[in-house]
């Protein structure tokens, strides 16, 4: 899946955007994006946003925001505000992680789950494999490929064997 490469706000890196609402807004209600992290350093400040980032690879990371310290372990989400003082220092190398940025007051959660039977899912919604294959609504996935799920619709997600995948609430 080709996605546009976007470089960090502070310069020291660059994610890619799986979705932004409204499509190619600076000023977006919300964005999905994977980042890689292969250094330590600060996070970009995103003041009126509130930030969830999911490890997908690597052994994980430990945020301080604000000055408290948290470890982020693969496939664990974590929200913070996006306009908190944050630093990133990794925890055995390199990883990719899952980011949703949503206007602060607006609705938006990540979990993860495995899947092994199919599974129907409403929108407003962002489906993201991050282990294994599935189709939406026909259409395969592997990671890490995304579907979004239109707020008026349902989609049928079919795992193909060991599937984990991140649902996204996203705002209606």
């Amino acid at each position: 899946m080709d996605r546009v490469a976007v470089a960090w706000r502070n310069g020291g890196g660059i994610t890619r955007e799986i979705f932004v609402h409204p499509p190619g807004a600076d000023n977006y209600r919300w964005r999905l994006s994977i980042a890689d992290v292969s250094e330590d350093g600060p996070f970009s400040a995103f003041p009126g946003y509130r930030r969830m980032i999911t490890v997908l690879t690597g052994v994980g990371m430990r945020l301080t925001v604000d000055g408290a310290e948290h470890d982020i372990g693969p496939l664990e989400p974590f929200a913070f505000d996006g306009d908190a003082q944050t630093t990133c220092t990794l925890l055995g190398g390199p990883i990719t992680d899952l980011n949703l940025i949503v206007r602060t007051g607006d609705r938006g959660a990540v979990r993860v789950v495995d899947v092994t039977e199919p599974l129907t899912v409403t929108g407003p919604a962002g489906i993201v494999v991050v282990r294994g294959t599935a189709t939406v609504d026909g259409h395969p996935l592997r990671s890490p490929d995304a579907a979004l799920v239109d707020r008026a619709t349902d989609a049928t997600l079919q795992p193909h064997g060991a599937t984990s995948v991140a649902l996204i609430d996203l705002p209606a």
